[in-house]
């Protein structure tokens, strides 16, 4: 196994251990020991890896959304309708991150209140991604005739903002607790919105 292989490996393992320490006893209990204990690496090591406790959870978050971005590609790339390829995506954006933090939900809260700040930077970069696979499917939708709007920008915008509303940062520990009724609201909202952009 190759240096670079080992190195993600050890990393991955931190980030289960953080994930796993939040869904027991939460983030703001989890220490440094308690991390390096459950990920069966030294406390050096983690340091090696991570500065503070605070990029271990950030950290965290971002692996949720990289998964989530490599899923809205993957349905970016099927040959199926855009009207389709659109659901899809506006959905999985929402139930892939729902679904990864199904296990440490309720430690939610208290992660992105020590994080926010940092968190939001990196917030704007992640939804950019996002905005430009969108756009790049209402594109493609409104070639095919199959959208009319004015501008794809405003449009993935306003999709990603009403969107927005059902990410696990925007929900209470309570709604997190129930997928299948957020992802049940979601379809409805998806499919109203996709009907508006499907009629002049």
């Amino acid at each position: 196994m190759s240096n670079a292989a080992t190195a993600l490996d050890t990393r991955e393992a931190i980030l289960d251990a953080c994930d796993s320490i939040m869904a027991r006893f939460g983030f703001r209990k989890m220490t440094m020991d308690d991390l390096a204990h459950e990920a069966h690496v030294s406390k050096r090591t983690i340091y090696h890896y991570f500065p503070s406790k605070e990029e271990v959870g950030l950290s965290s978050i971002g692996r949720v959304v990289e998964q989530v971005h490599a899923e809205l590609k993957q349905i970016a790339e099927q040959p199926i309708p855009p009207e389709e390829k659109l659901k899809q995506m506006l959905i999985a954006r929402v139930m892939g991150r729902v679904r990864q933090v199904k296990d440490y939900y309720h430690s939610l809260d208290e992660l992105f209140e020590v994080v926010r700040p940092a968190y939001m930077e990196r917030r704007n970069r992640y939804f950019a991604i996002e905005l430009d696979l969108l756009q790049q499917v209402l594109e493609q939708g409104r070639q095919q005739a199959t959208f009319h709007f004015q501008d794809p920008e405003i449009a993935a915008r306003l999709l990603m903002l009403a969107t927005n509303a059902f990410l696990p940062y925007s929900l209470s520990v309570k709604q997190l607790g129930e997928p299948e009724a957020i992802q049940e609201r979601l379809t409805q909202m998806v499919e109203l919105l996709i009907n508006g952009l499907s009629h002049n």
